[in-house]
């Protein structure tokens, strides 16, 4: 076995290029035990822009002249902060990709209520308002109200930990941080994919349009909503 002359050295660049090598391949483990996961590769996806939802509904109300929208969607987040952090995610995505005055995202559990007459009170998780001109909206002083009920949902779906409202500061923090904005799936649009032909187009211009008794409900629900906004001063 023949051994390098003492002679050889190896050149500096050439160190470093080894070095990287070594912490890309098999020393990255070891590294995240003691620099720690977050510092090398950030932070874990939902603890920035919330996790995977489903949307239950979309409502559109005419108020005053003015579109409201109010989502409402579906998380199986056990964590209040993250649930808050979904729904302002998904306020995002929709005011990116709707028309409207208002937005409003109304979050519920996984095993949250079936009807949406339902899904008010102990039902909401975490709730996003959002407006581009507050001045335009009663009862709202800023262009976000952000609110979210801590601790981990009951079997039925319903929340009763501490209600807590996000400073504007709060919500900047965590809107800038986000990477991704995507908004919940929805499994109409989905299955109507998957169904494919004319007959999926017409059951999506079908799912767009309330029937008669949901818009009264939806106009009852908007009416509730103007006075929630202006009772919490925002």
């Amino acid at each position: 076995m023949k051994f390098l002359p003492t002679s050889f050295r190896l050149s500096r660049k050439l160190l470093i290029i080894l070095a990287g090598v070594t912490v890309l391949t098999g020393a990255s483990g070891a590294a995240a035990i003691f620099v720690g996961r977050d510092v090398l590769l950030g932070p874990p996806a939902d603890e920035v822009s919330g996790v995977a939802c489903t949307i239950v509904s979309t409502v559109r109300v005419d108020r005053d002249g003015q579109q409201w929208l109010r989502r409402y969607v579906r998380s199986d987040a056990r964590d209040g902060d993250v649930r808050i952090k979904t729904a302002l995610r998904v306020a995002g995505a929709v005011s990116n990709s709707e028309e409207a005055d208002l937005y409003q995202v109304i979050l519920l559990d996984a095993a949250g209520p079936t009807y949406r007459a339902d899904m008010r009170g102990r039902a909401i998780g975490a709730e996003v308002l959002f407006t581009r001109d507050p001045s335009a909206i009663p009862g709202m002083t800023a262009p976000f109200v952000a609110r979210y009920t801590d601790g981990t949902p009951a079997a039925n779906g319903e929340f009763y930990g501490e209600r807590k409202e996000l400073s504007l500061d709060e919500i900047k923090t965590i809107v800038t941080a986000m990477q991704e904005r995507e908004d919940c799936v929805d499994p109409n649009a989905v299955a109507e994919a998957g169904e494919g032909g004319g007959h999926g187009e017409a059951k999506k211009e079908a799912a767009g349009h309330e029937t008669p008794a949901e818009g009264e409900h939806a106009s009852a629900e908007a009416a509730e909503g103007s006075h929630e906004v202006a009772a919490n001063g925002h």
